[in-house]
């Protein structure tokens, strides 16, 4: 009788594990991903003739989201993309796109409304790509908050973080002005009042979760490049930009709030188009 308990265990264990086996679901490609790939290579296709920059870098992030779709499903033992990650492309007819700024803002539209959907793994490269598209479309001319923005902790740091950033942001551009060349002084004055607009909707974004720290009669400049000449003031500038940039970037990447990374998104990208006159 033991011996045959035993055996009894032993092929229960057996069916219990096999059954498992069975019942483990296939990866299959994220939806959204497969979407916005599909978005990119149409953006790709439709700007080839009128904007063929703008059409490389769409493909290049159809590249990029296809290794991500790939990613996430992950790969055999053998290295080999299991076949149920794998995903029809469907054959793209985009007419040509005869305005570059419209179809590049329409798509920036289309990534800022697919962002809450995203695998929030992946929201660091989708939020890029949105940045990306923003240096080679048109000057930003207001940003779309969303309503009903809940700060949580962790976002509510970062606000700040970041209006103290502006605050300085603006402060050292303004000691640059006086040594640009003449030919990036109206650019650089532009850049100051940008940050002070970035400040001003920080402020109306925090308020409502905590009190706001106003701007410092001055900051700390050491950690970039002293203004004395227009090529060192160009540099500085520069670093001011870069810097207020990547902050912006980890805020969207970051956040846990859908309006709050929408907003972070949306000034990342206006911050690197204020930036494209300096490269």
């Amino acid at each position: 009788m033991r011996a045959s308990k035993q055996f009894t265990i032993i092929a229960l264990g057996m069916f219990t594990i096999g059954s498992l086996a069975a019942c483990t679901p296939s990866p299959k490609p994220d939806e959204v991903l497969v979407s916005m790939h599909q978005d990119a290579l149409f953006d790709a296709q439709a700007l080839a003739q009128s904007a063929p920059d703008v059409s490389a870098l769409r493909q290049d992030h159809a590249t990029e989201i296809n290794a991500e779709i790939q990613r996430l499903c992950g790969f055999t033992d053998e290295g080999e993309l299991p076949e149920s990650c794998t995903f029809e492309i469907p054959t793209i007819g985009a007419a040509p796109e005869g305005n570059p700024d419209y179809r590049i803002g329409d798509s920036q539209v289309r990534i800022l409304n697919k962002l809450t959907e995203v695998p929030e793994e992946s929201i660091p490269l989708i939020t890029e790509h949105y940045i990306e598209q923003a240096r080679l479309g048109p000057v930003v001319s207001g940003i779309d908050v969303q309503n009903g923005v809940t700060l949580s902790d962790a976002d509510l740091a970062a606000a700040q973080d970041l209006l103290a950033g502006e605050y300085a942001a603006a402060w050292a551009l303004g000691v640059a002005l006086p040594h640009v060349s003449p030919d990036l002084a109206t650019v650089t004055q532009a850049a100051i009042d940008r940050h002070r607009e970035y400040a001003a909707l920080l402020r109306t974004t925090i308020d409502p979760f905590a009190e706001t720290s106003p701007s410092e009669p001055g900051y700390d400049l050491d950690h970039l490049t002293e203004a004395v000449d227009p090529d060192s003031a160009a540099i500085m500038v520069t670093e001011v930009q870069s810097h207020s940039l990547a902050e912006w970037h980890h805020a969207a990447g970051t956040a846990t709030d859908p309006g709050w990374r929408s907003l972070a998104t949306q000034i990342a990208g206006a911050i690197a188009k204020d930036s494209v006159p300096f490269d």
